[in-house]
């Protein structure tokens, strides 16, 4: 790792509840403290993922206590939320060109687009829609740890 790092919320969402990919999620964060490049993301981000917490709590994927707790997890990673005053305007732009699901999504791939880097995301369908426009969407299961030693030639 040698740069800052995008995630959206599927890929927080994997750093408090576990399921598929959460050890390559929690492996990026862990990364990223330990090479001190910041965990970014647009300022909606803490809202969708209390919002998917919420969610797997109604679909019966969570108790009250893991969802309560997975939220205080949350709240206690570094991140660094942005929201530069032109990302709606070219996301929504972006969203329609491409056919996505919502404007949130192309508020972090625009996002690490504007910074020069790599956007992970577990979201299948968003890595479908943009695969041909934007090559740094990153699928977290193919995320790789970087060895201590490969960075730091």
């Amino acid at each position: 790792m040698n740069r800052p790092v995008v995630v959206d919320a599927s890929v927080a969402v994997k750093w408090v509840v576990e399921e598929d990919y959460s050890d390559r999620a929690e492996e990026l964060y862990a990364a990223s403290l330990q090479f001190r490049y910041p965990v970014l993301a647009p300022s909606l981000m803490p809202n969708e993922v209390a919002n998917a917490i919420y969610q797997r709590l109604r679909q019966g994927k969570l108790s009250e206590l893991d969802a309560t707790d997975a939220i205080a997890r949350f709240l206690g990673f570094t991140f660094t939320l942005m929201a530069p005053a032109e990302l709606p305007r070219h996301a929504f732009a972006f969203a329609r060109m491409h056919g996505l699901k919502s404007i949130y999504d192309s508020l972090y791939v625009l996002l690490a687009q504007q910074l020069g880097t790599d956007l992970w995301t577990d979201d299948r369908a968003l890595l479908r829609s943009v695969a041909h426009a934007a090559p740094w969407v990153r699928w977290i299961g193919d995320y790789t740890p970087t060895r201590p030693n490969e960075d730091n030639r």
